[in-house]
């Protein structure tokens, strides 16, 4: 390490000179300042000491001449005994150091004092004090009167002849100890001007032997800048050094700040550079790959071939407050010296056009794919079916955006608002279905799992149904472009009026009803057989049609998934394999108009529905206890309410007998649930000619 600093070897060894002498002072400083510290201390108490002994004789004093007065005495006594006990102690531990009790009440540690007029200020003071403090003590401890006397005699004897040779012995240590400290704090002078002096001196020489050095290293560096500022003014790229810190080299190409929106890039880092015009996505992934660049043990072949930095979108300001997209390329080269390495160069490109002419092309192949995927899966529908359910998706996709600009301030209010959109996007979605329009099919079910989402929130707001209208506008392209490629397609067909046509269309319009139950039963992994009854016969207005047709869709689907068992299951019941689902339609003597569905499956399940009643916390499990099977039937027309474990496409949602109910109260009908367990399940739907009528449910 030493051989690398060359030339730099002299200012370093200057440098750290002035370094050692800075801290050698500063040292010197902290130990003499606490020593004088110290000083200060035993000063304080020496002078404290000259104090106490005239306390001393004060209180001996005034216990002589007040010894009939109890309260006198007793403080006089007290204050005697605490001047002694302080001057005996102090005096102890200046002559042996210790601790002592400092004038602010706190324990303070005394050095011994070693200096000669010190030491004997101390030891004179200690024989002269020695039988005054045994008198004194004598006196303290004194059980009678005589006793008493006789040490207060002794102590006041003592008192009068010793107490200005104790003062002047305490003056004389007090001043000794303040010689000490005066010293101390010339010595810290000496120090410090020493210190000083030759920090200065070799601040000095730094200044007068290198300035020369340095000035001609500078001009040597700015003919080499200049030489490289010329090349890269040249170059089309934006051309930087990259370090190990991530920062950028003063040294750049001219274009480099125009690409970048005119930043200033000189001395930043990576990170500011493109922090502010990238993702935070993309922003994260360069500085782990830039990461990577430095690490000496990553071959660079696999960096190129690893680099994630080949595209990337940036976000340019613009003059008008806007933003410019544009692409950006960067590539990656280490610098070697030797074998070592400690910068990159990074060269960038822009590479907007390629990328535009790339996503036109791709685009173009898109749409072209979607297209055939969309007359694909439109070939298997009916021409007149398909287009009465796209004028059916598009009157759906009406309410809901009415829904959605419906303004509600409360909870209550938004969650109503949910639930209604939740029913038309259900709806849409079985319509889908049955017709087999998968694409369809799946969008909606995204949609109904983003409100169920929303749903589940504890607080609603506004914002959250924003995301809604996203999905809306997603179904309502599509469904655009798929009304595109049906109106060709039907433009190549063609068009008669032959009547055999229309009697083939009549036929034919509910066959994807025997398609629904296929699909519904694969999904769930059953088997089930859909028979027909007076549907191809029974002529219905165009209104009438689509609730016979929603309505049945609903009953397949939960005929399937909750009634239905599976084949093993069906088999050990002695069942067939294949479930059996009766839908029935006709018009009875009255003019009214009676759907019913019928399968063979395990009917009604009470005691999985009570479990489910007791799962979801919405009833208290005494109320939920005492239900009877009328009650726990009411329950599959509650709207959340399911007994299916899971909502997939078929099931779960909690919604579907919840919109049946609300329909046939519209249509003025009644709705007839009969259940036999482990038999069959029928549901039957009135709907009156002319008179209004109530639900019902007979159980």
């Amino acid at each position: 390490m030493w051989s690398a600093l060359g030339k730099y070897k002299s200012i370093v060894v200057s440098i750290a000179l002035f370094l050692l002498l800075d801290a050698s002072v500063l040292i010197l400083n902290f130990y003499i300042s606490f020593k004088i510290a110290d000083d200060a201390v035993g000063v304080n108490l020496a002078g404290r000491q000259r104090m106490l002994s005239q306390r001393t004789v004060k209180s001996l004093y005034e216990i002589e001449a007040h010894g009939s007065d109890p309260e006198r005495l007793q403080s006089a006594t007290q204050e005697l005994q605490l001047a002694h006990t302080l001057f005996d102690q102090t005096l102890k531990s200046f002559d042996e150091g210790g601790e002592a009790k400092g004038a602010d009440g706190a324990t303070v540690t005394l050095k011994r004092v070693t200096s000669e007029n010190g030491r004997a200020a101390i030891d004179e003071a200690k024989t002269l004090w020695q039988p005054y403090s045994e008198a004194i003590v004598g006196l303290l401890q004194a059980s009678d009167e005589s006793s008493r006397r006789k040490y207060l005699d002794e102590a006041t004897g003592y008192a009068t002849q010793l107490n200005l040779t104790l003062l002047k012995l305490m003056n004389n240590l007090t001043v000794d100890l303040e010689n000490v400290a005066t010293n101390q704090a010339k010595v810290l002078r000496l120090v410090q001007t020493a210190g000083i002096s030759l920090a200065i001196i070799n601040f000095l020489i730094i200044l007068v032997h290198f300035i020369g050095e340095l000035r001609s290293n500078d001009r040597k560096l700015e003919a080499a800048r200049q030489e490289t500022t010329e090349i890269l003014n040249t170059v089309n790229e934006g051309l930087f050094l990259l370090d190990k810190e991530q920062n950028l080299g003063s040294q750049h190409s001219e274009v480099l700040s125009d690409m970048f929106g005119g930043k200033q890039v000189t001395n930043i880092s990576f990170t500011e550079l493109i922090s502010d015009l990238v993702k935070p996505k993309d922003l994260e992934t360069a500085q782990r790959f830039i990461a990577v660049l430095f690490r000496p043990d990553v071959k660079s072949n696999l960096i190129r071939d690893l680099n994630p930095l080949n595209q990337v979108e940036l976000n340019i300001p613009d003059q008008n407050g806007g933003y410019i997209t544009r692409y950006m390329s960067f590539e990656f080269s280490r610098v070697y010296s030797g074998d070592t390495f400690e910068n990159v160069l990074v060269t960038v490109s822009d590479i907007t056009l390629s990328v535009q002419l790339a996503a036109e092309l791709a685009q173009a192949k898109e749409k072209s794919e979607q297209q055939m995927e969309v007359l694909t899966s439109l070939l298997h529908t009916e021409p007149n079916m398909l287009k009465r359910f796209i004028q059916s998706a598009f009157d759906t996709f009406g309410r809901v955006n009415e829904l959605l600009k419906v303004q509600t301030k409360n909870e209550s209010a938004m969650r109503r608002k949910l639930d209604s959109i939740f029913v038309e996007v259900h709806n849409f979605k079985g319509d889908a279905s049955a017709l087999e329009l998968d694409n369809f099919a799946d969008l909606a079910h995204t949609f109904e799992d983003e409100i169920d989402k929303i749903k589940q929130q504890q607080k609603l707001s506004g914002n959250d149904f924003l995301t809604l209208t996203v999905h809306l506008e997603s179904l309502f392209r599509y469904t655009e472009s798929v009304q595109e490629i049906a109106e060709k397609l039907a433009s190549f067909s063609v068009m008669t009026s032959d009547p055999k046509g229309a009697q083939v269309e009549q036929n034919n319009q509910w066959d994807h009803l025997y398609k629904l139950c296929d699909n519904v039963a694969s999904r769930c992994g059953k088997q089930a057989d859909l028979l027909l009854t007076g549907f191809r016969e029974t002529l219905l207005d165009e209104a009438t049609r689509t609730f016979v047709n929603d309505v049945t869709i609903q009953f397949v689907r939960n005929a399937i998934a909750h009634s239905i068992e599976e084949p093993t299951q069906r088999k050990e019941q002695n069942k067939s394999v294949s479930g059996r689902i009766d839908a029935r339609l006709l018009h009875l003597p009255n003019g009214d108009l009676e759907l019913s569905v019928r399968d063979d499956g395990m009917g009604i399940q009470y005691k999985k529905i009570r479990e489910k009643a007791l799962q979801s916390g919405r009833w208290d499990a005494a109320t939920v206890k005492a239900w009877d099977n009328r009650k726990l039937l009411s329950l599959i027309f509650e709207s959340g309410f399911s007994t299916a474990e899971q909502a997939t496409e078929d099931a779960g949602r909690g919604v579907g007998m919840d919109v049946i109910r609300t329909r046939v109260n519209d249509l003025n009908g009644k709705l007839k649930v009969a259940s036999r367990s482990g038999v069959d399940c029928q549901f039957t739907i009135i709907l009156p000619a002319s008179s209004e009528a109530k639900v019902t449910i007979a159980a």
